[in-house]
């Protein structure tokens, strides 16, 4: 091999890694669920922080209805996720995570996973046995029942187990039918790996055991408007909003489905709701929602506004040039109207 051809090898391997920067950057993601309490069952509304090495906060988000969080638009490099259960006796819990991108001719995301199983802290005053404030829902469990749920359980948490954990799991459901926890968690592993189809019968009868479930009533509004069942949708996350009337998700959720339905009224009520719940740390997609509502309505400048607020609070959103576009576009039309 001559010099000027390991010269051009040279030059080509680093432009590949500078080139690899650059795409990184909009690539990898970091995501994952938090679980917490005697079963380890998701739970929504916690927050979750990204910081670099050196400890800066980069993102922070809240888990949904189904406990999952996720961070989007990272480089390459040495991450900490820390969960921060405010309101909870759970003690915080970090993570060290690595991103490693793939090359950068490739278009796919690369994807890094940090799922959390929360511990009781002892200092803290407990709540009730799931560690988040609600309803606790007793059921007399046959023992056969709850030996292979927390067999499942165990199952989910070995990726290689997965299969076992759903024939564990379903043998339970066949013993007790009505089981409660059982019907949640195995909706929460069909919801994980968009199998909606098959979640759906779990989670109707999850809700029909459990009408205080608000877990199972947003995951069941995620699924039918994934499934583009509109109406159903909005009824469950209406639901989640009654359940649990802090949760700033479900009404973000819920006003998106009452915009689509044309009820631009209480879209926007239940939107003011989101932001007026979320003031110390804005969710960016109630922002996002209000603005596609007032654009609806032709009130471009109420539009601009939101979007202008989408970006405050989302700053590294990959799509920012088109969103400044249209708060342009949109401005114009004001004048226009005018």
């Amino acid at each position: 091999m001559n010099i000027a051809i390991c010269r051009s090898i040279a030059v080509a391997l680093v432009l590949a890694s500078l080139s690899g920067l650059a795409f990184g950057q909009a690539r990898g993601v970091i995501q994952g669920f938090v679980f917490g309490g005697r079963d380890r069952l998701p739970l929504s509304d916690i927050y979750v922080e990204l910081t670099d090495d050196m400890g800066a906060t980069i993102q922070r988000r809240k888990t949904d209805g189904g406990g999952r969080y996720g961070f989007s638009g990272l480089s390459a490099g040495r991450f900490r996720v820390r969960v921060l259960p405010y309101n909870t006796n759970f003690a915080e819990q970090t993570r060290d995570v690595e991103m490693y991108l793939s090359s950068p001719f490739s278009k796919r995301m690369d994807l890094e996973t940090a799922d959390f199983y929360l511990q009781l802290d002892p200092r803290k005053v407990p709540m009730d046995e799931s560690g988040t404030v609600g309803v606790v829902f007793l059921q007399d469990i046959p023992s056969e029942a709850k030996m292979l749920y927390r067999r499942a359980v165990a199952n989910f948490e070995n990726s290689k187990e997965m299969d076992l954990g759903f024939q564990a799991m379903k043998k339970a459901l066949e013993i007790f039918p009505d089981y409660y926890e059982a019907l949640n968690r195995i909706s929460i592993e069909y919801v994980r790996r968009s199998q909606y189809h098959e979640a759906i019968p779990h989670l109707v009868r999850a809700v029909t055991v459990n009408q205080r479930s608000f877990t199972s009533f947003y995951m069941l509004g995620s699924v039918a408007y994934n499934l583009k069942q509109y109406k159903e949708a909005g009824e469950a996350f209406r639901a989640a909003t009654i359940l649990n009337p802090s949760s700033a998700q479900s009404f973000v959720k819920y006003g998106m489905l009452l915009r689509i339905s044309g009820d631009y009224v209480n879209a926007e009520r239940a939107l003011m709701k989101a932001t007026s719940l979320t003031k110390n740390n804005p969710l960016p997609e109630a922002f996002w929602q209000l603005g596609l509502l007032f654009e609806r309505q032709s009130k471009f400048e109420e539009a601009a506004n939101y979007l202008e607020k989408f970006l405050k609070a989302d700053p590294d959103n990959e799509k920012k040039a088109d969103i400044r576009a249209l708060i342009v576009k949109f401005r114009a039309k004001k004048g226009e109207k005018a």
